[in-house]
């Protein structure tokens, strides 16, 4: 064959290969457009989605049908946690051996948090700055820094709580403040600790182990491994700031981050799907057809009273459920995300307090993240072993004496929070007989055990109620918690108060205010009545009369938001949980 033919024989193969493309080309945008439900570019949306959570989503008409199944994909990791396999699991449990009890049956019974799903384990917020990687899998990275609340503990849980969930959902590792004395906790006997970190009452470390997109550390470690580095060196070059004066501190953090002036009364803080701008550019205008009622009115939270949207509802009605009085969005943008620190600072004239839920605080784009996020907060901001088991031992022993009392009690108690002490809502410090007539109607009978949590140290404030209850208190327990900090007595009174058949709070306290999640994340896992929205059946507040039956019905966060606890927190936030993994 000659040059000149083989030339057109070539040239004859290519024009038959070229065509062969374009018809198989042809073919599968054909069967793209009319055999696939979403377009490509929708596709290839959702395929970056869910590699950045890890796990394919069945997205249904109604909450009810979500099914969620892990798709871990560890080669695109780095994180150090998964560089010799996944986290390490820890089954939701309570082994109280080592403290002194209770026996097993009762310490299960204090458990309200769940198993560590695998999709949770594995993941990593599509902020995290290791998905900006270099090939040998190395990246620099960010760090969330914070001010303590200047309130009572469960303020500064809350505050802890909020900075926790923006860590996870910025890919941040959460720099801890140092050990110091917290407001209302620096009493005890003689030779106690008085002065604390926050891995004191929760174990972060176990979370950091436990959790893939998850990191935290010491502000000792964090000084000494960035500052001179990636930061100027702090005020004298000191690293250790336990127990000492930290307004140098936090100044030095102001001046070396990036701070969000976010006030938790005037708007949400809103984290986009991913940094890409089309996602921030997404919930902008979704935040500008909310407030300018595109759609309809914006909603009122009155109108949610009964009423709880899907879980996985739209961006729209989500954002407009959790904004109720408010109407700003504080946006974590690309300049936020560019930034290697950024610092929530507690500041009254800049009202960036935090004194609120994370969950009526911080709002993602995506209905996943939400709902993982409350997921974390439930199994791991909780309270240590020692203090879970201490008060284990006190409801075991104030359901044995209810069944003494009364053999066909099934050792049922009921349970009273009455915050009084320096507590500024006047019209909440009201006298015994008051309680009693307020509750009088909601508990079973008289006679029976009642178990009051209280900051009252004259206990014959209570005579009233004992008429007609067999009352009791923490005080009668010590002999069952002699080893613990007495600046534990408060946590132990409120998990101890979580297991009451009927309660009643004191409304405006954010330590009733928990014991009234608690009391719902149980719900959820045992589905006792009216779980499916969220209802706490025998929960309720002595007054404003208004207010008595709150929990009893779904309500939607309401300003001021740390005056009560909220369905959202516990409301099926482990739906889809069973098929994570298989």
């Amino acid at each position: 064959m000659g040059a000149g033919s083989g030339g057109r024989f070539r040239s004859a193969i290519f024009r038959f290969f070229a065509t062969a493309s374009l018809v198989v080309g042809v073919l599968n945008v054909a069967y793209q457009e009319f055999h696939q439900p979403k377009d490509i570019a929708q596709n290839a949306e959702d395929n970056f989605r869910t590699s950045h959570f890890r796990t394919d989503i069945t997205r249904a008409e109604t909450d009810s049908a979500i099914e969620v199944a892990a798709v871990p994909n560890d080669e695109e990791d780095p994180s150090k946690t998964m560089a010799d396999g996944p986290p390490p699991m820890r089954p939701a449990g309570l082994n109280c051996a080592k403290y002194g009890g209770p026996s097993k049956e009762v310490a299960e019974e204090m458990v309200y948090w769940r198993d560590v799903p695998p999709s949770d384990a594995h993941y990593v917020s599509p902020f995290h700055p290791m998905h900006s990687a270099d090939p040998s899998g190395n990246f620099q990275e960010k760090y969330i820094s914070f001010e303590p609340d200047r309130g009572g503990f469960n303020n500064i849980r809350m505050a802890l709580e909020t900075v926790v969930v923006l860590a996870l959902a910025t890919g941040r590792t959460l720099v801890l403040p140092p050990e110091k004395g917290l407001y209302l906790l620096r009493k005890g006997k003689k030779n106690e600790k008085k002065s604390f970190t926050f891995l004191d009452f929760f174990d972060l470390q176990e979370a950091a182990k436990q959790y893939r997109g998850f990191n935290v550390i010491t502000m000792e470690d964090f000084l000494k491994k960035e500052s001179g580095i990636l930061f100027d060196r702090p005020p004298h070059g000191e690293t250790k700031w336990d127990d000492k004066p930290l307004e140098g501190l936090w100044m030095w953090f102001r001046s070396h981050s990036k701070i969000p002036i976010w006030s938790p009364k005037e708007c949400v803080a809103a984290i986009p799907a991913s940094p890409r701008s089309a996602d921030e550019k997404l919930l902008r205008t979704t935040m500008d057809d909310v407030t300018s009622e595109k759609h309809g009115p914006k909603p009122k939270p009155e109108d949610f009273n009964g009423n709880p949207p899907p879980i996985n509802a739209t961006v729209e009605v989500r954002l407009g459920e959790i904004l109720g009085e408010r109407d700003k969005m504080c946006l974590y943008d690309s300049q936020l995300h560019e930034a290697p620190l950024i610092h929530m600072m507690d500041d009254k004239k800049a009202k960036t307090r935090l004194l609120t839920h994370s969950y009526t605080f911080v709002f993602f784009a995506d209905w996943r993240m939400d709902l993982f996020a409350k997921r974390f907060i439930r199994n791991m901001v909780r309270y240590n072993d020692e203090i879970m088991c201490a008060a284990g031992r006190i409801v075991e022993e104030v359901r044995n004496r209810s069944r003494k009392l009364d053999p066909t009690s099934n050792g049922n108690y009921d349970s009273f929070h009455v915050r009084r002490g320096e507590f500024q809502y006047k019209k909440t410090r009201v006298e015994a007989g008051v309680l009693y007539e307020k509750s009088r109607n909601e508990l079973p009978k008289e006679g029976g055990i009642l178990f009051v949590a209280t900051d009252e140290r004259q206990k014959q404030f209570f005579e009233p109620l004992s008429k007609h209850y067999n009352v009791t208190f923490l005080d009668d327990y010590m002999y069952l918690i002699a080893k613990i900090n007495t600046n534990f007595y408060g946590m132990v009174d409120q998990l101890v108060a979580s297991r009451g058949r009927i309660f009643f709070g004191t409304f405006f306290s954010s330590l009733s205010g928990y014991v009234h999640r608690l009391r719902g994340y149980h719900s959820q896992k045992l589905k006792l009545l009216g779980w499916e929205d969220g209802e706490l059946n025998g929960s309720y507040y002595f007054i404003p009369d208004d207010r008595k039956h709150h929990m009893l019905t779904y309500r939607s966060p309401k300003l001021p938001l740390y005056m009560m606890e909220f369905p959202t927190a516990w409301r099926r936030i482990d739906e889809g949980v069973n098929e994570l993994g298989q």
